[in-house]
């Protein structure tokens, strides 16, 4: 049985899904700008956005400046993702 939140949890549980949800379109825009592959960027959007989801002082920022970290997560984890499969590939 899983764990019941109280209402305050739950409240701030949805608000962050909601903020990721929102930041996805712009994370995949730019990891697939970065790596012009569908598959990477979708696999780079995902690690920005667990990164993005595990960061307490996101869901407390601006608008815009919720729109400039993730930004650079995205751009991050597109680099990152692209460094792993160029080091893949010269083993």
């Amino acid at each position: 049985m899983p764990i019941a939140c109280n209402p305050h949890e739950e409240l701030l549980r949805q608000e962050r899904i909601a903020l990721l949800r929102k930041l996805e379109e712009l994370g995949y825009s730019i990891a697939y700008y970065v790596l012009r592959c569908e598959e990477l960027a979708v696999e780079a959007t995902r690690a920005a956005l667990l990164a993005a989801g595990g960061d307490g002082e996101l869901h407390g920022l601006p608008a815009e400046a919720q729109r400039e970290k993730f930004a650079r997560l995205a751009m991050n984890s597109a680099i990152a993702v692209r460094r792993d499969r160029l080091l893949r590939h010269a083993e």
